[in-house]
């Protein structure tokens, strides 16, 4: 009995073995599969230490204890404990670092749920600030190949940063400016070859390659680098190789024609140097490259009804654009674009002038504050390269006005702050650094 009992365990053992052996012999060919799934996207060296530990610490049971901390992570979300919730989003990122929503959940919370609570607008761009920062500098690093993070990035320059929900947006763009300012001063790329050191520098601070944003100069510039559309251009277009779905590769794709769109409409910035108001302008030379793209892309996927609402949407901006600046025939080729797409839009001069001119005499209290930019500032540009004095008095006149209804309407102190114009004078001083020509 012994015996037998004796050589059932060698016989175990030897099973063992020869099991041990055989996985031996499938990891390479596992390390292959996960390297060409994308499944593994860095090396553990080159991870953090933290995930290192926690990865051999938990073994196997790191899902459950993620999956744990995501269940008290969503209740504390519903409970609007959010300070509460960055903590134990840091536990959960350090245990599933290579799962992009993870990045995606920390950084969203850091951005827009902490950041409004701070009445301090300087407080809040702290927050916006680190939420961006966590994506890009910690996200990446553990998900270099992810096209949502992209994503997310580029949505946070976008909506955060670029458009006018926060009532600290014009902070956050001035703060965005500075940042830009302390490697280009003018905004924009040297010509000459950047230096090693400021490569580098780029690279630890905005996680940005000098390389890829000298392409996109190249096809679209000169890019203004302090706009936060320029930054939503640069991460969806990054993006979008790395696209894995349809769906993904929509999303980045439709992010990367709205930022060229609204570069078209207030491509370049003008700051003054006392209050930091800004003042944007349009980029008329983009307008036949982009136009051109949209028109590749939509003979490309003809049934994609999401680029062709974007193709008509920026024909008509560009149209609008070209007829706040006086320039008729180029609004009317555009217009003649536009009718082609829009059965009910007649392609005669006289339907052109019409819509023109409702679209070009709305209250000034209806518009947005991005209509309400363009049309002050195209008025008072008019009334700066008008020979006829009386002429470029009236367009002043009408800035003015314009400029003074639409603040005036502003509902109340948060709503002047978040959506109102920069002073008059301040505008038209900015305004007059420009050549005439």
């Amino acid at each position: 009995m012994k015996k037998s009992t004796s050589t059932s365990g060698w016989t175990l053992i030897g099973v063992g073995l020869l099991l041990l052996l055989a996985s031996g012999t499938r990891h390479a060919k596992l390390v292959a599969r996960r390297q060409s799934e994308h499944l593994q996207e860095v090396a553990p060296e080159d991870t953090t230490p933290l995930v290192a530990i926690t990865t051999v610490a938990f073994g196997g049971f790191r899902g459950l204890v993620a999956d744990a901390l995501w269940v008290r992570a969503n209740k504390m979300q519903e409970e609007g404990q959010f300070f509460e919730l960055v903590q134990l989003a840091q536990w959960i990122t350090q245990l599933e670092p290579r799962v992009p929503e993870v990045w995606s959940f920390q950084a969203w919370n850091l951005a827009y749920n902490i950041s409004v609570l701070f009445p301090e607008f300087e407080d809040r761009w702290r927050w916006v600030n680190h939420g961006i920062d966590l994506l890009r500098k910690e996200g990446l690093t553990h998900n270099p190949n992810s096209a949502t993070l992209h994503w997310d990035i580029g949505w946070m320059y976008q909506h955060k940063i670029g458009m006018e929900f926060d009532t600290a947006h014009l902070l956050y763009k001035q703060k965005l400016s500075q940042q830009i300012e302390e490697f280009f001063p003018e905004g924009h790329l040297p010509q000459t070859e950047l230096s090693g050191r400021t490569v580098q520098n780029i690279r630890d601070r905005f996680s940005m390659r000098p390389g890829h944003m000298r392409e996109l100069d190249d096809e679209y510039g000169p890019l203004d680098w302090r706009m936060p559309d320029t930054h939503t251009l640069y991460w969806s277009t990054r993006g979008l190789p790395l696209a894995r779905d349809a769906h993904r590769e929509r999303m980045l794709r439709r992010m990367r024609m709205q930022s060229l769109g609204a570069l078209m409409r207030r491509g370049h910035t003008l700051t003054d140097s006392q209050t930091r108001a800004m003042v944007f302008l349009p980029r008329f030379d983009l307008i036949s490259t982009v136009l051109e793209e949209y028109q590749t892309f939509i003979a490309a996927t003809p049934a994609n009804r999401y680029l062709q609402q974007g193709y008509e949407n920026f024909v008509r901006d560009a149209m609008l654009l070209h007829a706040e600046y006086g320039r008729m025939d180029e609004a009317l080729a555009f217009y003649r674009i536009l009718a082609k797409e829009n059965a009910d839009l007649p392609e005669t001069r006289a339907m052109f002038q019409a819509f023109v001119q409702q679209e070009l005499t709305l209250d000034p209290a209806e518009l947005s504050q991005d209509q309400a930019m363009t049309r002050v500032v195209a008025l008072i540009r008019r009334s700066h390269t008008e020979p006829d004095p009386i002429r470029a008095r009236g367009y002043l006149q009408m800035a003015r006005q314009i400029h003074r209804i639409y603040q005036q309407s502003r509902v109340n102190q948060e709503h002047a702050i978040r959506t109102g114009l920069p002073e008059f004078d301040i505008m038209v001083k900015l305004l007059k650094t420009l050549p005439t020509t």
